[in-house]
């Protein structure tokens, strides 16, 4: 699999192999995060689409023709949409166009004497169905809308690099078919231009983790996500909220999943000793209450409340959330920013250690990190554990004209990584120079 991109934000040219373990570096504001954000945005808006059926829209398209029907409901004399569900059926199947209906039940609007507020209502009505409907034969049209909301939630900006009018996204994978599956959007002046689609991915999902001091405000993140977390379609704009980024909504909908009927299957899972490892280094286990739906940490028999358990153990507390309800898999991506933020040395190493057992699993992980002490530590159990074929190093370098980085693969000379990320620590190691030149 690959991810290329083209003047996005930061990122004038990226070129990023995926599929094993991906590790990219760099200095502050270099673009690092926007690569896994744009990836989870992608991947996102096109695994959203693929959820949506035709009984979905039929429930959307059944809805809105309720709502139509309820305007009516103070006009004694009025029949109209007398059988809701064999309607909608005929509007879903084609048998019916939005356009007939509209226009007959318009004119009993009129009849009616409709003020321009109904009349405002009812053509909303009208015009969600069609799009929906429009949405159900063209799925690029349906990865658009989705891709639009999704990146406007994370970035809330075009997404075109200042300075550039155009723009390009695209992701391939070649995992599962000799031809492969593409995702191509194209932007010019910040817009989407033209989005191709071929074939299916073998990522089914993807979860981007930006920092486990969120564990103890879930249940807030999730009722404030600003698109639900499943899909947006069949929920009217009106109705989405635009407080917190998508992933975050997304994060919190997956650890606060209380599926206790799936425990069986997770506790003789392949992650089963990652899982008890886990538990082991930070001494307790997470679960979230029945009733409450709170997340807890247990330990010693007690009941501790997520706001009161260290950062580093939430840190790992994410990993164990994830692995238990099944959010993260061989066909489920896993994007990782700066991880070891929360994490002493210690516990970075041990980090360290899980994400390449999780890589050996299978699971497609990339990390984002400007720490030379955790990379070497993913270079290290990378090596330990044999896989070092599957993992990718790239570097972020900055432009001091444009502001924009290109990044490049380090894989076999990650001296540059090293290099770069040690020399603010060169910068201060003479204290005995300092002292002297006070004198």
């Amino acid at each position: 699999m690959k991810l290329q991109l083209q003047n996005i934000l930061k990122v004038e040219n990226a070129d990023i192999e995926l599929g094993g373990l991906t590790v990219i570096t760099g200095e502050n504001d270099s673009g690092k995060s926007s690569i896994g954000k744009v990836l989870f945005s992608l991947l996102k808006a096109t695994n959203n689409v693929k959820q949506v059926d035709k009984l979905k829209t039929l429930q959307f398209v059944n809805s809105h023709l309720l709502s139509v029907k309820r305007l009516f409901s103070r006009y004694n004399n009025v029949q109209i949409l007398q059988d809701i569900q064999s309607t909608s059926i005929d509007l879903v199947e084609k048998n019916l166009t939005v356009e007939v209906l509209a226009e007959t039940i318009k004119k009993e609007a009129i009849k009616c004497g409709f003020t321009n507020r109904q009349a405002a209502i009812l053509n909303d009505k009208f015009t969600q169905i069609q799009q929906n409907l429009s949405e159900l034969e063209n799925p690029v049209l349906a990865v658009k809308r989705e891709f639009d909301i999704i990146s406007r939630s994370e970035f809330m900006e075009p997404l075109t690099s200042y300075g550039t009018t155009h723009s390009s996204i695209y992701f391939h994978d070649d995992t599962t078919d000799a031809d492969g599956s593409d995702i191509n959007l194209t932007f010019e002046n910040g817009k989407i231009s033209d989005i191709k689609l071929w074939g299916d991915s073998s990522i089914e999902d993807i979860t981007y983790v930006e920092s486990p001091v969120y564990l103890h405000i879930l249940d807030t993140l999730r009722m404030s996500s600003s698109v639900p977390t499943k899909s947006f379609r069949g929920i009217s704009n009106s109705l989405q909220k635009g407080n917190i980024p998508y992933h975050l909504g997304d994060m919190a909908e997956k650890i606060l999943n209380t599926a206790e009927d799936l425990l069986g299957l997770f506790h003789s899972n392949n992650y089963q000793p990652q899982l008890d490892e886990i538990r082991q280094l930070i001494g307790g286990n997470f679960t979230v209450d029945e009733k409450t739906k709170q997340l807890y940490f247990l330990r010693n028999g007690i009941s501790i409340p997520a706001v009161s358990v260290a950062s580093g153990i939430k840190s790992f507390g994410v990993l164990l959330r994830l692995l238990q309800t099944n959010s993260i898999s061989t066909s489920k991506m896993l994007v990782l920013d700066e991880p070891e933020i929360h994490l002493h040395p210690e516990w970075q190493i041990s980090f360290c250690q899980f994400i390449v057992e999780l890589v050996t699993k299978g699971i497609p992980i990339v990390v984002s990190s400007h720490s030379p002490y955790f990379i070497q530590g993913l270079r290290y159990f990378a090596a330990a554990r044999g896989i070092e074929k599957d993992v990718v190093y790239y570097m972020a370098e900055q432009s001091s004209d444009t502001g924009l980085s290109k990044f490049k693969d380090v894989t076999n000379d990650l001296n540059q990584v090293f290099t770069l990320l040690a020399t603010p620590l060169r910068e201060i190691m003479n204290v005995d120079a300092v002292r002297n030149s006070l004198k």
